[in-house]
C-alpha cells in the first residue's frame, strides 16, 4: 500500500476557486484504491518552528509520495526541512507538485527549490494542455509533467432543469429572454470592460430586447503587473462604472452587477442562464474553474481561446464551447472584438436548452472527481522521473528578472520577446 502525505493549507485560501480545487483534489485522491493518505497543514500563519515540526511529522509518517496540492504558501521552506529530515533518516520519497497558474510569479522560489530537488523523483501535475506546454518549456527532458484537470464535484454542479424557472423568476426575466452570465473576479485581465462594450454593441446591432448580462463577483485592483500595469484601490471599479454610465439607459437596464455570492448559489445561476461568457486573458489562466462548473451544470460557454480555457473545446459537442480569437499584440493581449459581438449575436439563434443534459454528462466525464481520481491513480502507478534542473528558458527569465522588475516589457512599455516566448503556449496562433 502506497503511503501518501498530502500537504495543503488547512486555512482556506482567499481565492474561492482555490478552496474548491484543493478540497476536490483531496476527494479524488481519497478514491484511489490501495493508498493511505495522511494530511499535513502548511499555511501562511505557521512560524519557523511550526514548519520544522511539520517537516518532522511528514517524514515520520514514512511516505512513499509527498503531494503538494495547494498554491500558497510556496513549498520552498517546508521542502527544505523535509529534505533535511529525509537525509537524516536516509529515506527517499517521491514529490508530486500540483501546479497552479501563479507558477510564473515565483521563479526565484522555484529556482531555489530545484537545487534542493536535484536527483529526487519529481512530477508536476498541471490542469490543462496549454499549461503543460508552458511548464514543459521550463523543464529539461524528460518532461516530468502530467495533465489532470482541477475536478468539479458532481454533487454540487450537475444538470437540474427544475432550478431554471425559479432562478429566472429571481432575476425578473421572461422565459424566452437570453441570459448571459460571468462569474469570477471583475478585473482588467478578465476583460470585463471589453465584455461591457461588446455586449452593448451586440444589443445595438442585433436590435434585441431579450438579452441580459449578469455579472457575479467583485472588482479587484490587480491590473496586469507582468506588463507594468498597476492599479490603485478602486481604480478598475471606477473604469467599469464610467463605461457603464456612458451606455444608453436601455443598455444599462440589461446589465446587472450582482456582486459576490456564496459558491452554493452558483448552481442556480448556471441553470437559469443560457450562456457563460469569459473573455479572460489572465496570465494565471491555467484552467477555468467557473467554466468547468458551468459546463458540468450543462451551461454552454463563450470563451477566449487563451490558456487553460482552450481545454473546454469539444469536437463531439461543438456548441458546448465557442471560442474567440486572442493574439499577443504590440502592447497588450488582444481579444478579437468583432468576433465577440458576432458570437453573442449568433447565440440568439442557437438555443441549446434541449442539449444541456448532454453537455453536463460529457463535462462530468471529463472534469468530475471520479475521472480525476483515475488520472491520479495512473500517475501514481507510472514510473517516476528523476529531476535534474529547469531548462534554458527558465534561466533566461531568472537572468532578466535580476535586472528589472518588469522583464516582459520594453522601455516604451511594449510586450517584449521574452513574454511572447513564455506565453506563446497560451495562444493558438500568434
Amino acid at each position: 500500500m502506497q503511503k501518501i502525505a498530502c500537504l495543503f493549507s488547512f486555512k482556506m485560501s482567499s481565492w474561492v476557486s482555490c478552496q474548491k480545487i484543493v478540497f476536490n483534489l483531496h476527494k479524488a485522491y481519497e478514491l484511489i484504491p490501495g493508498i493511505s493518505l495522511s494530511n499535513f497543514n502548511y499555511s501562511v500563519d505557521q512560524n519557523y518552528d511550526d514548519i520544522i515540526q511539520t517537516a518532522k511529522d511528514v517524514v515520520a509518517s514514512k511516505p512513499n509520495v509527498i503531494v503538494i496540492m495547494d498554491h500558497k504558501p510556496h513549498p520552498l521552506p517546508l521542502i527544505q526541512f523535509i529534505k533535511i529530515e529525509l537525509n537524516k533518516k536516509k529515506l527517499k520519497t517521491r514529490f508530486i507538485f500540483h501546479i497552479f497558474g501563479d507558477f510564473t510569479l515565483y521563479y526565484s522560489e522555484w529556482d531555489k527549490l530545484s537545487k534542493i530537488l536535484v536527483d529526487s523523483e519529481v512530477e508536476f501535475i498541471v490542469a490543462s494542455d496549454r499549461q503543460k506546454k508552458l511548464i514543459d518549456n521550463f523543464l529539461t527532458p524528460p518532461h516530468n509533467s502530467y495533465v489532470c484537470p482541477f475536478p468539479v464535484d458532481e454533487n454540487e454542479f450537475h444538470f437540474d432543469l427544475k432550478l431554471r424557472k425559479s432562478q429566472r423568476e429571481d432575476w425578473g426575466i421572461k422565459p424566452d429572454d437570453i441570459a448571459f452570465v460571468f462569474t469570477g473576479r471583475l478585473s482588467r485581465q478578465k476583460r470585463i470592460h471589453t465584455l461591457l462594450e461588446a455586449f452593448s454593441d451586440f444589443l445595438k446591432k442585433s436590435k434585441t430586447q431579450k438579452a441580459h448580462l449578469f455579472l457575479y463577483g467583485n472588482t479587484d485592483h490587480i491590473g496586469d503587473q507582468f506588463l507594468g500595469i498597476w492599479e490603485t484601490e478602486g481604480e478598475y471599479f471606477r473604469k467599469l462604472n464610467r463605461i457603464y454610465k456612458e451606455l444608453p439607459t436601455q443598455v444599462q437596464n440589461k446589465i446587472h452587477f450582482m456582486g459576490s455570492v456564496p459558491n452554493s448559489e452558483l448552481k442556480d445561476v448556471y441553470q437559469g442562464a443560457d450562456y457563460l461568457v469569459n473573455l479572460s486573458v489572465h496570465n494565471d489562466e491555467d484552467f477555468g474553474m467557473s467554466v468547468a462548473e458551468a459546463l458540468c451544470s450543462g451551461l454552454p460557454s463563450i470563451l477566449t481561446d487563451w490558456g487553460g480555457l482552450a481545454s473546454f473545446s469539444n469536437k463531439n459537442i461543438p456548441f458546448a464551447a465557442q471560442f474567440i480569437s486572442v493574439k499577443i499584440g504590440k502592447a497588450s493581449k488582444l481579444v478579437h472584438y468583432d468576433e465577440t459581438v458576432e458570437i453573442l449575436k449568433k447565440s440568439l439563434k442557437e438555443g441549446h436548452l434541449k442539449e444541456r443534459e448532454v453537455i453536463s454528462k460529457d463535462a462530468l466525464n471529463r472534469f468530475g472527481i471520479i475521472p480525476a481520481s483515475k488520472i491520479l491513480e495512473n500517475i501514481l502507478h507510472s514510473s517516476p522521473s528523476t529531476f535534474s534542473k529547469f531548462g534554458p528558458l527558465f534561466e533566461k527569465i531568472l537572468s532578466a528578472k535580476s535586472f528589472t522588475a518588469t522583464p516582459y516589457i520594453t522601455p516604451r512599455k511594449n510586450i517584449n520577446e521574452l513574454y511572447r516566448e513564455i506565453y506563446s503556449s497560451y495562444v493558438r496562433d500568434n
